[in-house]
């Protein structure tokens, strides 16, 4: 059976000395699944596996997979071999992140590192590697992992390295320099938050009603965070890469770590393919935060902090005759920065899901043309040009309205799409 070749050295020692092999396919990995683990440990695996899948697409997804990602982990950590696969299965996620990890726990203090999560221990042995006069402690909260873990360390040699089958509420505040935590917080408990308008990316009443209900599954990742920020010492930082996708749901997390008095220094972007999906990058945020009770940002300075995403582009660099498209918070901060007169005129639809969609047509300053399109779930589109491409813009997006309209997609539009066309083309002489 083939491996995926690691570019990392550390990552390939680590591997070495926990006899771990790195499948490269998903094909792969169930063959290993087959053949290296006892069939009714192996057939437990994918009920779960699927009933996570389940859970996932469920209306009431949130409770269900809180509850089907506990029950996983704890039957995968209960079974070393099941662990030692499922370790092997992340190989590609380690290389592509733990470096990175590496580079900025450089940047600071650093002689006591808690990795939360540990799980086989392919993480802590990594960073007791690179940080040889550190030392590591891996947590994890299900036996059999951490005997998966031992196990590894044991044939590794490594001295600075421990693992500790507790919660991280078992350590005393401050014990740490740093915490390093690895897709360990429950962050699919994470509401998607609407914004309050398509315009902008304010969630105040939503985000703090959201916070503010004792019951609601987002304390979890709240709890998380205040202990992240309680185990790190006067000083000490947090590196944290969580399954936080998409704005509205980075935005949250961005002000529960204001909250907890953790001010995001650096982040960056890190992606990797897995198995299953090897044509497809996975990516989340990197992100660094110190222990340091500053003010709580604002939403938008919250998003441009997290995410790094530049601010609008200088528009005299446009091509002449050529639409170039921005997405995202660049398709925001473009819009913002179109230059004054502006004619414009504004539809407004409400979408079956839920979602309010603004769509912006216009010339600004007499010779940009451009079509912005937002909604409060913060899905953006800006296109923008000379003005001589007006009439093709303008006709292309009202056509995709139109599909649109004709599908049952945009049942309430104000005003009616035949009315608003005809007003583009009067207004802007399409």
């Amino acid at each position: 059976m083939r491996q995926a070749e690691l570019a990392d050295e550390l990552l390939a020692t680590v591997v070495a000395a926990a006899g771990l092999d790195a499948p490269d396919s998903r094909e792969g990995w169930e063959w290993r699944l087959q053949c290296a683990v006892p069939w009714p440990v192996a057939d437990g695996y994918r009920q779960r596996r699927d009933a996570c899948k389940d859970a996932a697409k469920s209306p009431d997804n949130v409770a269900r997979v809180a509850a089907t990602e506990d029950e996983f982990f704890a039957f995968a950590g209960a079974h070393p071999d099941l662990c030692r696969l499922f370790a092997a299965g992340r190989l590609g996620y380690y290389d592509a992140v733990l470096p990175k990890v590496a580079a900025r726990l450089r940047r600071g203090p650093h002689a006591r590192i808690l990795d939360l999560g540990s799980f086989a221990g392919v993480s802590t042995m990594y960073l007791g590697l690179a940080f040889p006069d550190s030392r590591v402690v891996g947590v994890e909260r299900h036996p059999g992992a951490v005997a998966a873990a031992e196990e590894a360390r044991a044939r590794s040699g490594l001295d600075n390295v421990s693992f500790a089958c507790a919660d991280y509420t078992a350590f005393d505040d401050g014990a740490f320099d740093a915490v390093v935590s690895l897709q360990a917080m429950p962050a699919y408990l994470l509401p998607w938050l609407p914004a309050e308008r398509p315009e902008d990316y304010a969630r105040g009443a939503h985000l703090e009603a959201a916070l503010g209900a004792p019951a609601a599954p987002v304390q979890a990742v709240v709890r998380a965070v205040a202990a992240v920020r309680r185990l790190a010492s006067a000083g000490g930082h947090a590196v944290l890469h969580e399954r936080v996708s998409g704005l509205p749901r980075a935005l949250l997390f961005q002000h529960i770590l204001a909250r907890a008095g953790l001010a995001v220094t650096d982040r960056c972007w890190a992606g990797w393919h897995s198995l299953s999906q090897r044509d497809v990058l996975q990516s989340f945020p990197l992100v660094v935060a110190i222990a340091d009770a500053g003010p709580v940002p604002s939403d938008e300075a919250a998003m441009t902090t997290l995410y790094a995403l530049p601010g609008g582009p200088d528009l005299t660099g446009l091509p002449p005759a050529h639409g170039v498209t921005y997405s995202g918070f660049q398709a925001h901060a473009t819009f913002a920065a179109l230059p004054e007169p502006r004619d414009e005129l504004c539809l407004r639809a409400g979408l079956p899901d839920g979602r309010r969609l603004h769509g912006y047509f216009g010339i600004a300053g007499g010779c940009w043309a451009y079509v912005y399109r937002c909604d409060t779930h913060d899905e953006r589109m800006m296109t923008v040009g000379d003005r001589g491409i007006a009439p093709a813009l303008f006709r292309a997006s009202l056509d995709e309205l139109g599909r649109l309209t004709a599908a049952g997609q945009l049942p309430q539009c104000d005003p009616p799409l035949d009315k608003f066309r005809y007003h583009v083309g009067k207004r802007f002489k399409t």
